[in-house]
């Protein structure tokens, strides 16, 4: 008698675990599919992007279970973990090509959202110097010092610039918006944003190669942050509060995205109208996987795809694999390498590059 129920416990089980399995594969299956879906009617969809990294980390426990206890529902998720290769290979690189023959010499770019300078250690608060000084110690050890600086989120540009020895700046009006080079900059502008601050600036650049035109984007922000690692510090089903969190995430979140995704149309079709081999760097505010993404990359060149390698985490979160900053180019812009560097002076990390210009197709 015994055995019968321990038998009947045993199947309803697995009943169960393989309709649990096919839901996280269907989950996993639509979130391929939300890069293509409209921002502006399905907005709340949007929100698979961000869940993404556990969906897929819980599609391979299913397939690796199942080959554990050798059954056939493997299948499931091994089929749905490849059909979405392409889409894993924006967050995870096993290797990088790499062809310096065609890239000796580049113009080293970094882009780097500093949210206020306010996690960058000093001995008092207030002493922008000494934070500006670290900042310059902590990014010349990584032997990575840019010819181009993109910034977001600071207000000191002009002394970040003197620090890093730039001779070159620009701010764009009403944002937290600097561009810094090396190189001499003969035109720039901005882009109208959905907010009050400008979506993106732009600076065309005379560097040894030519005539570069990089774009520092700052598309509008959740705003969300604080919530969101309140909610998954506490998380508590039977708190009204968490339910409540959980609505303001889910209707900030649909607006925002719908408004990046205005947003990056306008700074991609920029991009493309430019007269010069062009850069878009900075950040989008949203994952590969988004909507936002599929619109800003249309037509454009993704730095992580082409020399990327290893985890392309910009974000520090508690949510993984979080990539919001970017750089890319037109196609007339040749990557050289892609760095993210895991330095703890904002909620972001910088992310640098190395780009030539194609001789056959530059300016």
């Amino acid at each position: 008698m015994t055995r019968a129920k321990n038998k009947r416990r045993s199947g309803w089980l697995k009943k169960w675990m393989v309709w649990l399995n096919v839901v996280f594969v269907s989950l996993l299956l639509l979130t391929y599919l939300t890069p293509h879906v409209s921002a502006s009617s399905w907005g709340w969809l949007s929100m698979l992007a961000l869940a993404y990294p556990f969906i897929l980390f819980i599609n391979g426990l299913f397939a690796t279970g199942w080959i554990f206890f050798r059954s056939g529902y493997a299948i499931l998720s091994i089929i749905a973990l490849f059909a979405g290769i392409p889409h894993h290979m924006r967050y995870i690189k096993l290797y990088t090509h790499s062809d310096k023959a065609i890239c000796q010499e580049s113009i080293r770019l970094m882009t780097y959202n500093l949210k206020g300078m306010s996690m960058i250690p000093s001995t008092e608060e207030k002493n922008i110097n000494e934070k500006i000084d670290s900042l310059y110690a902590a990014i010349n050890q990584l032997n990575d010092l840019p010819d181009i600086l993109c910034l977001q989120e600071v207000s000191s540009g002009k002394e970040i610039a003197a620090r890093f020895d730039m001779d070159y700046v620009i701010h764009a009006p009403k944002s937290s918006l600097w561009l810094l080079s090396r190189y001499p900059i003969t035109a720039h502008g901005d882009i109208e944003g959905e907010e009050i601050s400008p979506s993106a600036m732009w600076a065309d650049i005379t560097t040894p190669q030519g005539t570069l035109r990089v774009y520092n984007m700052h598309l509008v922000s959740n705003r969300v942050t604080q919530t969101t690692e309140d909610l998954i510090q506490n998380m508590d089903i039977k708190k009204e509060n968490t339910w409540s969190n959980i609505r303001f995430i889910m209707r900030r979140y649909r607006h925002t995205t719908q408004l990046r995704a205005i947003e990056a149309e306008k700074v991609r079709d920029h991009v493309l109208q430019s007269p010069h081999p062009a850069v878009l760097a900075g950040d989008g505010n949203d994952p590969p996987m988004s909507n936002v993404y599929h619109l800003l990359s249309k037509g454009l060149h993704d730095s992580f795809e082409e020399r990327g390698k290893g985890l392309s985490t910009t974000y520090a979160s508690k949510l993984p694999l979080l990539r919001i900053d970017y750089f890319f180019s037109t196609a007339e812009v040749i990557f050289k390498d892609h760095h993210t560097y895991p330095l703890h002076f904002s909620d972001h990390y910088p992310v640098s590059t190395g780009v030539c210009l194609n001789k056959s197709t530059g300016s």
